[in-house]
């Protein structure tokens, strides 16, 4: 592939728009970052996978630290989520390091978990709405050091460890799986849940790119430039994130994500 001008301009645009909803909905980026780099440049799937893991190291890492100054997230708060990701992770680079799974299979599995992703953002967005009146979205009162998560952590265990092995598996965040499991069933508000999300993708990222550059097949002159649009949106949606209600944009991802599906499975 000829790298132009042109193309370099391209990837660092879709690059900024993918980590600033990536960021603001708490998703990671994968969902975007493999789909562009298969479907606009036709780039082989196990490289776009191990590609946007390195993506999603750089533009996470731009979110973790805007997010900690926001206070929004916490470093203890990260590490013991992270670590059942990162468990997660570590059991997918075991077992995918015996067995062979063929580019076609990695596209509908790939596929499918955008599916699964827009539905569960639908569904996101229609409980944020039911709770937007009472004002449960965003509670002033709130404080993640006097919120007690580890009345529910063992529900979420298997969830966050979940999140980490599709995100070795299939160069994803994981944050599909850890936005919910920190809305719903520990209870943060969504943009704290958000935020804390962001943080485990960062460190989950951290162990993942270090087995891609070793094992994998990362192509680091797309990834740096993709990865430079994206610090740059991750940045702007941190900032901006806070201040937005996040209804319009679930449904609107949520769309884009099942026409990416559809659009693969084709």
């Amino acid at each position: 592939m000829e790298y132009s001008l042109l193309v370099i301009s391209l990837l660092i645009i879709l690059g900024f728009f993918s980590g600033l909803v990536s960021v603001i909905a708490g998703v990671g980026g994968g969902v975007f970052f493999v789909s562009i780099l298969t479907l606009l440049f036709f780039i082989p799937i196990n490289i776009a996978i191990d590609t946007s893991t390195f993506i999603i190291l750089t533009s996470s890492l731009a979110g973790f630290i805007i997010y900690l100054k926001q206070k929004r997230t916490t470093l203890k708060l990260t590490i013991i989520f992270s670590s059942f990701s990162i468990l997660g992770s570590f059991s997918a680079s075991l077992l995918f390091m015996f067995i062979q799974i063929d580019d076609y299979i990695l596209k509908v599995l790939f596929a499918s978990v955008l599916l699964i992703a827009g539905l569960n953002m639908i569904y996101k967005a229609i409980h944020t709405r039911r709770n937007m009146n009472p004002q449960n979205d965003i509670k002033k009162d709130f404080s993640l050091k006097e919120h007690n998560f580890k009345i529910n952590l063992k529900k979420t265990m298997p969830l966050f460890f979940l999140a980490g092995f599709i995100a070795n598996f299939l160069g994803l965040g994981g944050g599909i799986i850890n936005t919910p499991a920190l809305h719903i069933i520990l209870k943060y508000p969504i943009h704290n849940s958000t935020a804390i999300s962001t943080s485990i993708i960062f460190f989950t990222a951290i162990y993942n790119t270090i087995i891609k550059a070793l094992y994998g097949q990362i192509d680091y002159l797309v990834g740096i430039t993709i990865a430079i649009g994206s610090i740059v949106g991750s940045i702007f949606g941190a900032k901006i994130s806070n201040k937005m209600p996040k209804t319009y944009l679930q449904f609107f991802v949520a769309i884009v994500l099942m026409g990416l599906a559809i659009r693969m499975y084709f």
